[in-house]
């Protein structure tokens, strides 16, 4: 009896004790004056047009925030200014040094900043390690999101931590805690999405390290390079290891090729009203890099449709098969050029069977970020009743790699 009492009793403390301790690490408010709302403001109007939050990683002012935070900026620097609130409410300009447009990180400037400052973390957060998200959401003033952090995210050639809060609009570039107040990532908000990310504060390290200042001048060649920098070893090495396919009806397709890929089935079998049978297996990369609202890049994506006819006769399935296609990131004409694009056939068509193969390839470049470009191709396989169509879209890449990983699906798909 008195043993179980024991047991209990010390049970009782170890509660208590594990309560009062994690109330002790959720009060971050004396951190808070490190903490700043980052504002991109108009030139002409002196207006914001995006606002996140940032954070002080040293005493001579220097404040992290996220790339995409201050884009807009970066994208037009001539129309555009970066500001800063406090937590007083003053508000000043601030100087951009240095990003990496893939990790999504910015180094700013504060020309008269707190004397107190952020330490980072040297390790990246375990699975079902808490951590602690501050940030400045829209005008509503400084809050704290506590959850548990879920280690890297799985399906990301990127390092990137998976974070079981939900940051609010606005939170992203704010500093995310561990238990000690020390810094171990960057808040990246999510919209619509109780899921987040965290930037590791190894990468805010690595930025901090450069001591460097960017030309203004030199944004987009410094963007390219950082791209051109992620891109090759992402792409050579799908272009030079085996891919594993699986059965799509009668073939072996390629499917999920490297762990950063996920692949999803579709099809319209339950819709009484078809013409067509169709069956889609999609599959895409799960990084992408955010260059501007609307121009992203990275983007890998490719797809294998098979149809038959259920309602059409031989004429009008034909007629059905087109060979529309549309890129798989965003970008107009303000950054790159139209597609051009070449058909041939592989095959020559029998008129009798109709049956062919067909390909269409086409190609658009950057006009911001020289020597990258986005490319799409089409092989349009038809025989008999059948047709299986293959899409290939890769964004951001060289003409080299591009060629490569084209042949390479190319012969995947034959």
């Amino acid at each position: 009896m008195c043993a179980r009492v024991l047991m209990l009793l010390g049970l009782w403390f170890w509660i208590n004790a594990s309560v009062f301790a994690q109330s002790e690490t959720i009060d971050f408010s004396d951190s808070y004056d490190r903490i700043y709302q980052i504002r991109t403001i108009s030139n002409d109007t002196s207006t914001k047009s995006s606002i996140g939050s940032g954070f002080q990683v040293s005493a001579d002012g220097l404040i992290i925030t996220n790339y995409h935070v201050v884009s807009d900026y970066i994208a037009k620097p001539d129309i555009h200014a970066l500001q800063y609130v406090d937590q007083s409410g003053a508000t000043g300009m601030l100087e951009l040094l240095d990003f990496d447009v893939v990790s999504d990180i910015a180094l700013l400037r504060h020309p008269n900043p707190s004397s107190d400052f952020f330490t980072l973390s040297d390790s990246v957060p375990t699975r079902g390690e808490m951590a602690y998200a501050l940030g400045n959401p829209g005008d509503w003033g400084m809050v704290m999101v506590p959850g548990p952090t879920n280690g890297y995210v799985e399906h990301s050639y990127k390092k990137t931590v998976l974070f079981s809060g939900s940051l609010n609009p606005g939170m992203s570039g704010g500093p995310s805690l561990n238990n000690r107040g020390e810094v171990v990532g960057v808040n990246v908000a999510t919209v619509g999405s109780q899921l987040s990310f965290l930037v590791p504060a190894y990468q805010v390290k690595s930025i901090v390290g450069k001591n460097r200042k960017l030309d203004v001048d030199n944004y987009f060649t410094e963007i390219a390079a950082q791209l051109v920098a992620w891109q090759r070893p992402r792409l050579q090495e799908l272009i030079d290891q085996p891919w594993k396919s699986v059965a799509f009806f009668d073939r072996q397709l390629p499917s999920e090729i490297r762990h950063d890929f996920q692949c999803w089935n579709s099809s319209n079998n339950d819709s009484p009203n078809r013409s067509i049978n169709k069956t889609i297996k999609n599959c895409e990369a799960g990084d992408y890099v955010y260059l501007g609202s609307e121009h992203t890049t990275g983007e890998i994506v490719y797809s294998f449709s098979h149809r038959t006819s259920k309602k059409l006769n031989d004429m009008q399935f034909a007629v059905a098969q087109s060979v529309g296609m549309r890129g798989d990131n965003r970008s107009d004409f303000e950054f790159s050029t139209n597609y051009l694009c070449e058909s041939d056939y592989l095959d020559q068509p029998d008129e009798r069977s109709n049956s062919y193969t067909r390909i269409v390839s086409c190609v658009r470049a950057y006009k911001k970020l020289s020597g990258l470009f986005d490319s799409m191709m089409i092989i349009l396989n038809h025989r008999d009743d059948v047709v299986v169509k293959a899409f290939l879209s890769i964004a951001g890449a060289e003409k080299d790699q591009i060629l490569a990983l084209k042949q390479k699906f190319a012969e995947a798909v034959q």
